[in-house]
């Protein structure tokens, strides 16, 4: 039984470490939030590989309140 030839992009398993491949700034950004001790969501988008928008949604705990 044949299944043909797998899609390059899903067998991709090149050896690298994500601080490879991301922009110095969001790196540094997201490390900024988790020293600030940030509650919330970050929303990052993509378009052809590229980070083109990054969105915070900041939220309070409960017992914040």
């Amino acid at each position: 039984m044949s299944y043909g030839k797998a899609d390059p992009r899903a067998t991709d398993r090149r050896n690298s470490t994500a601080t490879d491949e991301l922009d110095p700034r969001i790196v540094r950004f997201l490390g900024r939030l988790c020293a600030e001790e940030f509650f919330g969501k970050v929303v990052v988008s993509f378009q052809h590989g590229k980070i083109v928008d990054v969105r915070t949604e900041q939220t309070r705990k409960l017992d914040e309140l």
